[in-house]
């Protein structure tokens, strides 16, 4: 086996760490909630489930010499990867929304859901993107790897920051230095450090992906800082209605 393809061999188990966060993350106020949740929504887990799936199998596949498989199921990631990315546009102004009615104090800030309008944006175009460098280095086993790797740094950080985001939950705001901020500095540290070990086992720290994917995991941290920016808050009003097409 090519020894590119060699370290990639058990890819399909670490799987197992994201699937476990993302179940977790979204249980509380996706899972449990299902029945409740907008169409929307269905569409992007739907879109994003497949994608995980996917991600799971295709270095199983390549990893096994089934290279047929893999190159007739990249074809269809092709079009879940586009459902995922227009997807998670359509429900990115329920963030305007929740920032238009204040929140939801004292745990979450209007400024805090403000924020995620743009760090939320640009995980998303940095998740299409991605994936746009992977198809275009498809020949090339090592760049076209890790661009798909980075989907996930892109594509995780939703559901890990509800993950961070329990311990304020379930002490209702009511421990002072247990703040939305606090959670972020944890847990976008947390995040940033597993990017620069996975980028160092593969050496490639300096690769424009691990880069990328590190700048937009720390953008996240200033979510609040850009959410209090009144300038931004009435730009993303005009382009995103504060008025969603569903009931919340």
């Amino acid at each position: 086996m090519n020894s590119t393809l060699q370290q990639y061999r058990n890819t399909h188990k670490w799987m197992a760490i994201p699937w476990l966060i993302i179940f977790i993350g979204f249980t509380p106020q996706y899972f449990m909630t299902w029945l409740s949740e907008p169409w929307a929504y269905h569409l992007h887990a739907l879109s994003a489930i497949a994608w995980y799936i996917l991600m799971g199998v295709q270095p199983y596949l390549i990893t096994r010499g089934n290279i047929k498989q893999h190159r007739l199921w990249g074809m269809l990631g092709i079009f879940i990867a586009g459902a995922v990315v227009f997807s998670a546009l359509s429900i990115v102004p329920t963030n305007v929304y929740f920032g238009a009615i204040g929140g939801f104090e004292p745990v979450f800030s209007a400024s805090f859901f403000y924020g995620l309008v743009l760090t939320e944006t640009l995980q998303v175009i940095g998740f299409g993107l991605a994936v746009v460098m992977a198809i275009v280095n498809s020949k090339k086993i090592e760049e076209h790897a890790l661009w798909m790797i980075s989907t996930l740094f892109f594509g995780l950080m939703p559901a890990w920051g509800r993950l961070i985001m329990f311990p304020i939950l379930i002490t209702e705001g009511e421990i002072s230095w247990l703040n939305t901020q606090t959670s972020l500095n944890i847990g976008v540290s947390i995040f940033m450090l597993v990017i620069l070990y996975i980028g160092y086992r593969l050496k490639k720290l300096k690769h424009p992906a691990i880069l990328l994917s590190l700048f937009l995991v720390l953008l996240m941290l200033f979510s609040i800082q850009i959410g209090e920016l009144e300038w931004y808050q009435e730009l993303v009003t005009k382009i995103m209605k504060p008025t969603v097409p569903w009931n919340i």
